[in-house]
């Protein structure tokens, strides 16, 4: 009994998205009995796959102790150069694999600029998001590109696999692998002991700034290949297609019961939050709600995962630690202080 105690008291939060999910389900079902239907389970579970990669590399950096906000311009970029390689004749498979690498690049610039140049992460993302859309108004593929849409994005995004659709398949074994880098993996525990404490994890011999910025480039990587699929989805690609999942990202790794200041959560409760955000957002229509009341829900989140997940910290790369009886003194700043 005490090793189930535990197991349970570890993975608390992440049961509770789950039962969240679970509870808005059954309140749709309740007031619509279509809501359980195999079409309606299956359009949840492609778009929650979208909120999942989106939020994918987020879980690794907010974990780290860093946040990405360059995530919807990242997507947007994935399926409009995807959309202007095919155009220009680049073999769809070749185009996915350089569209997935230049993400990763774009990462690695994230990282390099929140750790070894010191730009508060804050800056640095949406700097880096503003370079990309201006990338992306001067190639001039924000509407038109929409016919360029290779076959093997739309292919993903559209087909199934008997009852289930593919792209709910690739989620799944991206979580998969995903959840064991994190959970049983040295580089998942250097991932967790740098978001806790940077200062301590220096000491314990991490290469920290290494850490961030791996965690940037998968950032990058998974970003641009939701943009891939969401273009393949929608059949078209334009600016904004990456907008709603800026916030969406953040809120579901909240949801799924990780610090949104570092150093606790998992992707399987990520997963959890992404599955619940969207059959939340499924409720809407139910309810006589739109997107504005859904943008109110994904703020408060986050404020309560702020809240919560304070103890004297605060977002911005300053920490505060605990100096025993005294009180809360200043600690390191993450970066040049914290190595000092």
């Amino acid at each position: 009994m005490t090793r189930v105690g535990g197991w349970l008291a570890e993975r608390q939060s992440t049961l509770m998205a789950y039962a969240l999910t679970a509870a808005l389900f059954i309140v749709g079902v309740i007031h619509s009995p279509g809501f359980a239907s195999g079409s309606s389970i299956r359009q949840m579970l492609v778009f929650a796959s979208f909120v999942g990669f989106a939020a994918l590399g987020q879980t690794l950096v907010i974990l780290a102790g860093g946040l990405d906000l360059s995530v919807p311009w990242l997507m947007a970029f994935g399926g409009v150069e995807l959309s202007r390689l095919s155009a220009s004749g680049t073999p769809a498979g070749l185009g996915v694999v350089i569209v997935i690498a230049i993400g990763v690049g774009i990462g690695l610039l994230n990282g390099v600029g929140a750790t070894w140049m010191r730009v508060p992460p804050i800056v640095m993302t949406l700097a880096m998001g503003g370079l990309i859309q201006a990338y992306l108004l001067a190639v001039g593929q924000l509407s038109s590109s929409g016919d360029t849409v290779p076959s093997i994005a739309v292919g993903l995004a559209s087909n199934r696999a008997g009852p289930v659709p593919v792209i709910a398949i690739v989620w799944l074994v991206i979580a998969i692998a995903t959840g064991v880098l994190i959970g049983r993996t040295a580089f998942g525990r250097r991932v967790h002991a740098t978001g806790e404490n940077d200062l301590a994890a220096r000491l314990s011999g991490i290469r920290v700034d290494r850490v961030r910025i791996v965690t940037y480039a998968i950032s990058g990587a998974a970003s641009a290949f939701g943009g891939i699929v969401l273009a393949g989805y929608v059949g078209t690609t334009y600016l904004e297609i990456g907008a709603p999942y800026l916030f969406t990202s953040i809120a579901a790794v909240v949801v799924g019961g990780a610090s949104i200041l570092g150093g606790r959560g998992t992707y399987w409760g990520t997963v959890a939050g992404a599955l619940t955000l969207t059959v939340l957002s499924a409720l809407l229509p139910l309810f006589h709600l739109n997107t504005a009341d859904l943008e109110i829900v994904y703020g408060v989140v986050i404020l309560l995962g702020v809240w919560a997940s304070g103890g004297g910290r605060m977002l911005g790369g300053i920490r505060l630690r605990r100096a025993g009886p005294e009180g809360v003194r200043p600690g390191a700043q993450e970066g040049s202080d914290a190595a000092a």
